[in-house]
């Protein structure tokens, strides 16, 4: 009698090592949980949304930094050109207030020069008398006043027409233009006092 319940003992021993020892046949993908199915591809496809929205955005930080480097060599070149411009306007005051400077110096040493006597004194008192009242007459019809020497450019300024549109239409330089407002600016500052 114990022999046959050793024999049982020892058939239930060698199934449990034949099934340790074989390999187990893999689930395949619609044989798995639902669950476990829709997780996956729930997944699947929020990575390949993620890897979509990070190209996206590479590429538009690329854009932008283009964008950035070209706005910037624009105004890089745009204040190049105002430096010069500048550098040029301020050239050109310069040499205004020079000739300024010779005018003025003329002028005093025009009013502290005697006058000379030829032998004709009264012809000659009365060519000069001609002269100056020529000269005050002429100062007379002609001011230097800015506004009315440049009285087209500053009727277009007084329309409100851009600095660029004076001087295209005028065919002069936008500094040039610009001078020209200022000095009348300050030539009604210096009338008003």
């Amino acid at each position: 009698m114990d022999q046959p319940w050793v024999y049982i003992v020892l058939f239930g021993l060698v199934f449990i090592v034949y099934a340790k020892i074989m390999p187990k046949p893999s689930i395949s993908k619609g044989q798995q949980n639902p669950t476990i199915y829709e997780i996956e591809e729930t997944m699947e496809h929020f990575t390949a949304e993620l890897d979509e929205q990070n190209k996206a955005l590479i590429q538009l930080l690329a854009e932008t930094r283009r964008d950035y480097e070209l706005q910037a060599a624009r105004l890089t070149s745009r204040i190049e050109m105002l430096e010069k411009q500048s550098g040029q306007v301020g050239q050109e005051i310069m040499k205004l207030g020079v000739t300024t400077e010779e005018l003025q110096k003329q002028l005093s040493r025009q009013r502290t020069e005697p006058l000379s006597i030829t032998p004709e004194p009264r012809q000659a008192f009365a060519d000069i008398a001609v002269e100056v009242i020529d000269d005050k007459a002429e100062a007379v019809q002609s001011p230097m006043n800015m506004k009315v020497r440049y009285s087209e450019l500053f009727t277009m300024y007084d329309q409100g027409k851009s600095i660029d549109h004076i001087a295209k239409k005028l065919g002069m330089n936008k500094g040039e233009v610009n001078l020209i407002i200022q000095l009348a600016k300050q030539e009604e500052r210096l009338n008003a006092h």
